[in-house]
């Protein structure tokens, strides 16, 4: 079950689709990035996901998690994923218009409820 949700929720976020993102997370998702060069955010709940998701979105014309390589037991997966995007406007973090992103990453998921509850990117 847990695969199946990852592989909708990948497949949503590629599409830029934040409500096919939405429905399978749990109401009280957990979200946690972690970068080596901008620090931690930390999300709770569905509602502060979801507008996250939507601000972020606009950031990139294109984006792309591909599965690398998973782990996966009944309720929790670690998955490696490349990540590709293209920015779409200049950001405060230096990032230009265009601009190619290639990055590496784990992420951590946990399922409750027949939902994804915690996902845990690392990159």
């Amino acid at each position: 079950m847990l695969e199946q949700l990852i592989e909708a929720y990948i497949d949503a976020y590629n599409r830029k689709d934040v409500p096919a993102m939405l429905a399978v997370l749990h109401d009280e998702i957990r979200f946690e990035n972690v970068s080596n060069t901008g620090g931690t955010m930390t999300l709770a709940g569905k509602n502060a996901f979801g507008e996250q998701a939507a601000q972020v979105v606009s950031l990139f014309s294109v984006r792309r998690q591909e599965i690398v390589a998973q782990i996966i037991t009944d309720d929790r997966a670690a998955v490696e994923i490349n990540y590709s995007a293209v920015v779409a406007q200049d950001l405060p973090n230096g990032w230009k218009a265009n601009q190619q992103i290639e990055l590496r990453g784990v992420s951590i998921f946990e399922c409750n409820d027949g939902k994804i509850s915690r996902i845990s990117d690392y990159s």
